[in-house]
């Protein structure tokens, strides 16, 4: 606890000294986070330089943003349709027309050239430096209202929260229109249209999106929880919703950052072995990709993808830069990944206010409840160790397992509609369900859904309800899910036409043609905030055999990540995973 409290106290300052405004003008990093902030930045002296203009890039509206189109499935064995019941929901706005990209997000700080940086992204291939996504936006806002209250951010600006003292939301329905009513005030001011939200640590992200903000994003990297968590919140939250979805990988790791400038661009805080490891960014990147985020981000990627050494009037990259290159090479070469196959809706009680931090605590303030600990139980069940990473060494950002990231969270008040798009729905939490709420459901499985109910539920639901061949019902008691690993596995084996030899994180794409399994192996690489280089353990590598169960032929299976071998027996593929490595098998039928 002493070196928790150490932390906490260089996050308060630290975060005190950044900005906390709504504003995004592709400057210095304001949306710092939570339990770490990144401490404020001390320019090296420098020759001055004029950043030059950049593009204007069209920014849309929720009601303009462009909506990915889908081939006819004519002549097609594998229809993305014999997977995906609605593939329009399930294929979130965009936030431009040539579809999802990745982004090196231009900062202009440190003793960079800035004309040269520019060029530099360029002449490598590193991604966008331009960004598309909207300037009025909300930066971890689920930290500055739990901790920043009274402070001054980096602008001067007094952060008042509501949420803290003698304002502290007295219920959690309060808590949730405070939360509103802070967005409103603390970010947007009355902006126009579109509103970013980039939400890290807390699992709060749908009241963004019932805030009616038109962009749901989430931080990862520094010391935020699971990352597989975020994503399943944040595709969640947008397919509910119906709004583009990003991921920003932030490099800081405790009190130190990636930086390979001769100047410092962060001072003390910078190191070539500072941050978090190059494997566990480049994990996240394919992840974040291949889940479907429209935008993925490499936070500061402009101060971190280079040396100052010069090469043909270019800068040198830098192992950061090495990985940007690498990620935006395959999403270049394969902007048709399909859609991200989650047939699991986890359906999360409206006021669950979801953290566990230090201590468990609802909208840091209420004591977990029954209901909270099932969520808490659930989340661990399918992403083991993922709730509190801090001084973990990376343990748990990403985790292998059985269950695979095949789960999209929402609200209870899901339309029927989003109901309906997901084969499995899986509910928890202090969940008590309106009349109308109530009716989707029934609704739902006599629509054909299954419904997983815990015994705690039916209360709520017509007597014979339980008694309906598409309602699951489990629990030797309220809120106890003993029994849910096992009814889980059984409904992976009659919705995903994959068996897994190992256990591995895995993550499935459906397109017309062809079926995409990603492989990531979480196991072997650690790495310390402390300044010292990643240990990687070879040891820990992942023999996988991945089988195909379904009826169709099978004409050919290749990596076309990295283009390892993979050795095919009929329908069974088989491949090395080594330590923090990585393979997107693509199961071709036609």
């Amino acid at each position: 606890m002493k070196l928790k409290r150490i932390f906490l106290s260089f996050i308060l300052f630290a975060l005190a000294l950044s900005s906390c405004t709504g504003t995004a003008d592709n400057s210095a990093p304001d949306d710092t986070t939570a339990a770490d902030q990144e401490p404020p930045v001390t320019p090296a002296p420098a020759e001055e330089t004029s950043p030059p203009p950049p593009p204007e890039p069209i920014i849309y509206t929720k009601d303009t943003y462009p909506k990915p189109v889908f081939g006819s499935d004519v002549g097609y064995n594998l229809k993305l349709s014999d997977f995906v019941s609605n593939p329009v929901l399930w294929g979130t706005p965009m936030l431009r027309e040539s579809g999802a990209y990745f982004e090196v997000r231009f900062d202009k700080n440190g003793s960079w050239d800035f004309e040269v940086t520019e060029k530099s992204i360029e002449y490598h291939k590193l991604g966008e430096h331009v960004s598309y996504r909207p300037a009025a936006h909300a930066a971890e806002w689920g930290y500055s209202i739990t901790h920043l209250d009274g402070l001054i951010d980096g602008a001067g600006m007094e952060i008042k929260t509501g949420f803290a003292g003698e304002d502290a939301p007295k219920t959690r329905q309060e808590a949730v229109e405070k939360i509103w009513d802070y967005l409103q005030r603390q970010y947007i001011k009355g902006a126009d249209h579109p509103w970013e939200s980039i939400n890290g640590h807390y699992p709060w992200h749908h009241y963004a999106g019932e805030a009616g903000f038109d962009v749901l994003g989430s931080e990862i990297g520094e010391n935020i929880n699971n990352y597989q968590w975020h994503i399943a919140l944040t595709r969640g939250a947008a397919r509910q919703y119906q709004t583009p979805w990003t991921m920003d990988f932030s490099n800081w790791h405790g009190p130190s950052v990636g930086d390979w400038n001769d100047v410092p661009t962060w001072g003390i805080y910078s190191n070539p072995d500072g941050g978090h490891s190059m494997s566990l960014m480049e994990r996240s990147y394919l992840m974040s990709y291949m889940a479907g985020a429209d935008c993925t981000v490499a936070e500061g990627g402009s101060l971190m993808c280079f040396t100052k050494n010069i090469v043909d009037v270019h800068y040198e990259l830098s192992p950061y830069g090495e990985v940007c290159r690498k990620i935006n090479a395959f999403i270049t070469a394969n902007p048709d990944i399909g859609l991200g196959y989650t047939p699991f809706g986890i359906v999360l009680d409206y006021y669950h206010g979801s953290y566990p931090g230090f201590e468990r605590k609802a909208f840091h303030h209420f004591p977990y409840d029954a209901g909270d600990n099932m969520t808490w139980r659930l989340i661990n069940m399918i992403w083991p160790g993922g709730w509190e990473v801090m001084e973990k060494k990376e343990v748990g950002t990403m985790v292998n397992g059985p269950y695979g990231d095949l789960f999209d969270v929402m609200l209870q008040n899901a339309s029927q509609e989003v109901l309906n798009s997901y084969p499995v729905l899986i509910l928890t939490g202090s969940l008590v369900p309106s009349n109308e709420e109530i009716t989707r459901y029934v609704e739902y499985v006599n629509q054909g859904g299954t419904l997983i109910l815990n015994t705690v539920y039916l209360q709520y639901f017509p007597s014979d309800f339980g008694d309906n061949e598409n309602v699951i019902v489990y629990g030797e008691e309220d809120y106890n899910i003993s029994e849910l690993g096992e009814i889980l596995l059984a409904q992976i084996e009659r919705f995903v036409p994959f068996t897994f030899s190992t256990d591995i994180q895995y993550l499935i794409n459906v397109k017309n043609g062809s079926l995409l399994v990603t492989l990531i192996n979480n196991d072997g690489v650690r790495k310390h905030h402390d300044m010292t280089p990643a240990v990687i353990d070879e040891s820990k590598f992942r023999d996988v055999i991945v089988t195909y169960t379904g009826n169709l032929a099978l004409k050919s299976v290749a990596d076309i990540y990295n283009g390892q071998d993979v050795s095919l027996d009929r329908t069974a593929a088989s491949i090395t995973i080594p330590a923090g490595g990585m393979a997107v098998l693509e199961f071709k039928f036609d």
